[in-house]
């Protein structure tokens, strides 16, 4: 035995080890994660002979994935799928002019699926994210070829009314704020003297002819003269400049201008300036035709049925078949409202409903286009669905996505809801969906009596799931931690949280997934997705400083990993060893309880008889 030790030790001398990455170790420094640096990577606790169509997804920011190594690295090494998290949106991929461009899509596809990964697709139809500037306009009033042109205004916006800018430079870095009221409408203060950081884009999807020669004017002022600059375009088209200089009193400017674009956005800088500017409103003029005529219901349908092929043929055609599953449809039902059959509504837009419909506007942003109220709540779907049969490999899955379907202050009517549209849609015989989507953007609670109606619902939730007969996939887990009694409050921050409630977070996620594998059969099992790889920064515009993540933000484990580990492998995923006598094992790397607490001990000859953790290892003393 001396003699194998002997000669191991010189082996282990002559071969240097191989670095860790920091995702394959728990948080340095600290013993309690030592326990953590002995797993091996997730995928390969799934038991694929119990489990053969088991996928563990992960939510991925396709840039990082394409240019970080490390990132890359976490995902191929620790899941066998792989779902964008904005790339493979319509708004990623097709401007404001219809033009598309899916050279990011072709690029993580092929890095993807040949480092082994299978690509889940996101998404297909949608409100949000949308190339609202191209839509509209393809919607847009038709000129009476007879009715001749008339000089007037074309386009306007008024920041009294309308309080709101799109993109903008980082204020804080460049020294400058935006705020708005209904007499000044926008203001802009600047406090440092910058070439051109102080800029925004103050007004999107202006619709005019490209090529035609308007007049912009702006009712502008400052707190001193001045200027304002910027650019009439997009980000890919640069289009043309131009510069309207201002004093102390509210003036009309007018330059002419001469778009580029047929639908673009106009980026405001102001250069060299400290003080305030005030702009109140921004209109172009031109000749236009004397009278528009509305496109019928059937000719706007029929436009969108044209730019949903385009769409969805090309995204087809840029991931080359390799791409074999798809959220068909993402967040369609509202969670409110009647269809006159017990289910909630589908979506809307507030204008669909000339006195609004707030029970069917649950998702309102500067970018929504709602397809179904031009189409319908039937067609939209099921035009969808065959172009994604029509253009997609033959061997397609599809997929309706929502969130909130394990609610409980509704007794799970969001679900419940979801399943009856997917039959209404069914219903002609030809539109076939394949799964269903459950999105989990979930929190543990401190509140015994919130955690376990939470627990009742999620049950219910995987029950309904598998009655429906359909393919069964968690799409985007992520989990907050909240305290107290109020399970509306804001989760807490990450830095907030003790290693018990990361604890008990480890054990919800264990929980879940074991649930999943209880109540979902293994033929319509699909997979589990974890939204979040790693903890939000604080800037993040999801779930910003919270610990939703199985690493945190330096990519090492959190105790959740191991409970990631014990949800997939069905408990603790070595089996127990029983110490023998005269063997010498390794303690270095710490002895642990049960609990996941380092002993003190250094030795397990200083330990009473137990059960121990050393090296990954169940040990019984």
């Amino acid at each position: 035995m001396k003699k194998f030790l002997v000669w191991m030790l010189a082996a282990s001398l002559s071969v240097p080890a191989l670095a860790q990455y920091n995702f394959e170790k728990g948080k340095p420094g600290n013993d309690d994660y030592r326990y953590l640096d002995n797993y091996k990577a997730l995928k390969e606790y799934i038991d694929y002979e119990k489990y053969p169509n088991f996928k563990l997804g992960a939510g991925t920011t396709v840039n990082d994935y394409l240019n970080k190594t490390l990132v890359k690295n976490l995902i191929n090494r620790n899941f066998s799928e792989t779902v964008a998290g904005n790339a493979m949106k319509m708004g990623s991929c097709v401007d404001g002019n219809g033009n598309m461009n899916f050279t990011t899509v072709k690029n993580y596809v092929n890095a993807a699926t040949n480092a082994g990964i299978n690509v889940y697709g996101h998404t297909l139809a949608w409100h949000s994210q949308q190339p609202k500037g191209w839509l509209l306009k393809l919607l847009a009033d038709k000129p009476d070829p007879e009715a001749g042109e008339v000089y007037a205004e074309v386009a306007s916006k008024d920041f009294r009314t309308q309080q709101s800018v799109g993109w903008k430079a980082s204020e804080s870095e460049n020294g400058y704020t935006l705020k708005f009221d209904a007499t000044n409408g926008l203001k802009v203060t600047s406090t440092k003297s910058l070439q051109y950081q102080v800029q925004f884009v103050g007004w999107d999807n202006i619709i005019l002819e490209k090529g035609k020669t308007y007049n912009m004017t702006m009712t502008i002022k400052g707190s001193k003269s001045g200027k304002v600059s910027g650019r009439l375009g997009d980000w890919s088209v640069n289009g043309p400049n131009y510069s309207v200089s201002f004093n102390t009193e509210w003036q009309n400017v007018t330059v002419k201008i001469t778009p580029a674009l047929e639908t673009s956005f106009l980026l405001i800088q102001v250069p060299n300036y400290i003080g305030d500017v005030y702009i109140k409103s921004i209109k172009f003029e031109g000749n236009k035709p004397a009278k528009m005529i509305p496109q019928t219901a059937q000719e706007m349908h029929d436009t969108l049925v044209y730019a949903m092929d385009k769409w969805i043929k090309g995204m087809m055609e840029a991931c080359g078949g390799k791409v074999k599953a798809w959220d068909l449809v993402n967040e369609a039902i509202s969670g409110g409202g009647n269809d006159g059959q017990g289910n909630y509504l589908l979506q809307h837009s507030k204008a669909y409903n000339p006195s609004g419909n707030p029970d069917a506007t649950w998702d309102v942003g500067g970018d929504a286009f709602y397809w179904q109220d031009y189409m319908g709540d039937l067609e939209y779907v099921r035009q969808a669905c065959r172009l994604a049969r029509k253009y997609g490999p033959e061997d397609i899955k599809l997929f309706i996505n929502d969130y909130n379907l394990e609610s409980d202050w509704d007794n799970n009517g969001k679900v419940k809801s979801l399943v009856g549209w997917i039959k209404k849609w069914e219903a002609d015989g030809v539109t076939k969906i394949d799964g269903i989507g459950t999105q989990m953007h979930i929190s543990c609670y401190e509140n015994a009596n919130l955690q376990n109606s939470n627990k009742t619902h999620i049950t219910n939730m995987f029950q309904i799931m598998a009655a429906s007969g359909k393919l069964c996939r968690v799409s985007e887990m992520d989990m907050g931690y909240v305290r107290g009694s109020n399970k509306w409050v804001d989760g807490l921050k990450t830095e907030q949280l003790t290693e018990a409630e990361h604890k008990k977070m480890a054990d919800f996620y264990q929980w879940i997934i074991k649930e999943y594998f209880r109540i979902i059969p293994p033929e319509q099992q699909w997979g589990i997705c974890q939204w979040c790889t790693n903890d939000a920064p604080s800037n993040s515009g999801w779930r910003g400083g919270e610990p939703v993540g199985i690493w945190d933000a330096n990519n090492y484990r959190k105790h959740v990993y191991a409970g990631f580990v014990r949800g997939l492998n069905g408990g603790e995923p070595t089996a127990i060893e029983t110490m023998e006598a005269g063997k010498t094992i390794d303690t270095s790397k710490g002895i642990y309880n049960l609990n996941g607490m380092r002993m003190k001990a250094t030795s397990l000859d200083e330990l009473p008889s137990g059960l121990y953790i050393v090296n990954g290892k169940k040990i019984v003393k």
